[in-house]
């Protein structure tokens, strides 16, 4: 018993890389390529391990899957903290560098969209458990631009929020279609300030 304990914990680093390396490997493939499309043999393959490594650390495919959604949430909303709670006394200013943000992002050259959006236009309500994480990304998404129409005191916050969440999940939208320097996303930070100069004025 004493000797397997010993052998267990000394495979636990192996294990824990070869976990690494199998999560990197689906993160990269199932954003560049959709998760559906991507199999649990080119996943391997990449990450350059045993499929049985990968049921080590995962028991399936979808518990793959729905890592990598929380994974993304949580980077998602550390780097929006760190590049916007600086502006949370001022939320025009706050209002104004998520849209010029979110411009720049979604129409930068090679890139492949929201990942919560695309997890959503692959599996419709109730068929993942990923959709959990990816339906509760967005409400976050939705709380966050009303804390900015309160703040703004705005006369009807939860209409500017949902505007402005639908200007956001449009720029994410069109990036596949019309990206690139020309795409409409250029033009949200005008929209937004459109739109709250529309509700506050007098």
């Amino acid at each position: 018993m004493a000797a397997r304990s010993k052998r267990m914990r000394k495979n636990a680093p192996d294990d824990r890389l070869a976990r690494e390396r199998v999560f990197d490997a689906a993160a990269d493939l199932f954003y560049r390529k959709g998760i559906q499309a991507v199999g649990v043999e080119a996943i391997v393959r990449q990450a350059g391990v045993a499929k049985i490594s990968m049921y080590r650390g995962f028991p399936s495919k979808d518990a793959l899957v729905v890592a990598y959604l929380v994974d993304r949430s949580a980077e998602f909303w550390q780097q929006w903290d760190a590049a916007f709670g600086r502006y949370d006394d001022d939320p025009r200013a706050q209002l104004h560098a998520i849209m010029r943000h979110l411009a720049r992002r979604t129409t930068h050259s090679g890139y492949r969209g929201c990942p919560f959006l695309n997890f959503c236009c692959e599996f419709p309500p109730g068929s993942h458990a990923g959709r959990r994480v990816a339906e509760a990304a967005k409400r976050e998404l939705r709380r966050r631009f009303l804390r900015i129409a309160e703040a703004l005191r705005a006369p009807r916050p939860k209409q500017l929020a949902d505007s402005l969440l639908l200007m956001a999940e449009g720029a994410y939208g069109i990036s596949q279609s019309l990206g690139g320097r020309d795409s409409p996303a250029n033009a949200m930070v005008w929209a937004a300030q459109a739109l709250v100069e529309a509700q506050l004025q007098p």
